[in-house]
């Protein structure tokens, strides 16, 4: 396709979210070009709207300006390859490197920090944020407000996956649930109490929001010294997270959990095997949540606590500052840094 140059604008390898620029030398082109890899009609200079990329992967399309355009699939390498050749059979020149004026789209440094940061973020949910902050930024000034400052703090989470982790006793359905959220054998499931010796770990997305969700040995007495040595290691896991799940099951005791166990956004409490028995005779209290992972009974519903309980929904459309980049909070406290724009 004459007159239209691609290039990879965020890190190789493999990341939350990639970042494909285009530049074309006529409008028309550009338009042909996204109309090739991406499903859903066209894009309006300065808006962005959720496409289907190169029939692989649901991304975001994002027009800067009549000449520019950003691609943004999941930041895995084998779906921008995919990206990538589908760019290149509709005839695009791909760019092994961007070129020296890479970051002309910029229109000032606030703007170039939500740009650099995107590539980075963990969560695809961060990327029409991150777009909306230049604009605010301009708008607003002195220092950051109570909401903004507990917005911001949650809205990290999206750079940076918050941890959940999964205790409760051993065969009570943490590594089935584990699988239930992957959708995938992530983790050895058993009926043998005391098969996951070691923690397991893995990024799963919940509606746009990435988590590290650790699963956990299961928590008991035990006089396996490689068990207890494997709950003992899990310990600092467990008082570190954002969010602890707390699993039962009616065919299992409880769990003791730690006793000075207080993450941030609080224990979620789950009766999981319901299909053996509706809540195992318990009675659910404000909050619990009653599943069965094998059958996938209540896992959706789960899943959309979780991520209500790490980032709200209006965290998610939020209109004030986030001070994703510290050098924001040096503008916000007055300390203006140079070639930071006020």
């Amino acid at each position: 396709m004459t007159g239209v140059r691609a290039w990879l604008a965020s890190p190789p390898g493999r990341g939350g979210v990639a970042i494909i620029d285009l530049h074309a030398d006529e409008p028309t082109a550009l338009d042909e070009a996204l109309a090739a890899v991406s499903t859903g009609g066209r894009v309006a200079p300065g808006d962005w709207r959720p496409r289907r990329l190169a029939d692989i992967d649901d991304g975001v399309v994002i027009r800067l300006d009549d000449h520019h355009a950003q691609l943004m699939p999941h930041g895995g390498p084998a779906i921008v390859r995919r990206v990538t050749t589908a760019l290149r059979d509709a005839g695009v020149t791909w760019l092994a490197a961007p070129p020296a004026n890479a970051r002309l789209e910029a229109t000032d440094e606030i703007e170039s920090l939500a740009l650099d940061v995107m590539p980075k973020a963990a969560s695809p949910a961060a990327i029409p944020i991150l777009l909306r902050q230049a604009g605010i930024w301009r708008t607003r000034r002195g220092p950051l407000d109570v909401d903004e400052r507990e917005r911001g703090n949650r809205l990290d989470r999206l750079l940076q996956p918050p941890t959940v982790v999964c205790v409760g006793a051993p065969n009570a359905g943490k590594s089935t649930l584990l699988n239930a959220m992957a959708r995938t054998e992530a983790a050895i499931v058993s009926a043998m109490p005391g098969t996951t010796r070691d923690r397991v770990s893995r990024r799963i997305e919940f509606g746009g929001v990435v988590v590290e969700w650790i699963d956990t040995p299961g928590l008991r007495e035990t006089d396996d010294p490689i068990e207890q040595a494997a709950i003992d290691a899990s310990l600092p896991a467990i008082r570190g997270a954002t969010l602890v799940v707390h699993l039962t099951s009616p065919d299992t005791d409880d769990a003791t959990l730690p006793e000075d166990l207080a993450p941030r956004e609080g224990v979620l409490h789950v009766v999981n095997k319901i299909d053996v028995e509706p809540a195992g005779g318990r009675v659910l209290g404000d909050g619990d949540h009653a599943i069965s992972a094998a059958e996938g009974d209540g896992v959706v519903e789960l899943a959309r606590t979780i991520r209500r309980r790490l980032v709200r929904d209006d965290d998610l459309t939020f209109d004030g500052r986030w001070a994703f980049d510290p050098r924001l909070r040096r503008i916000a406290s007055g300390c203006n840094p140079p070639g930071i724009d006020r």
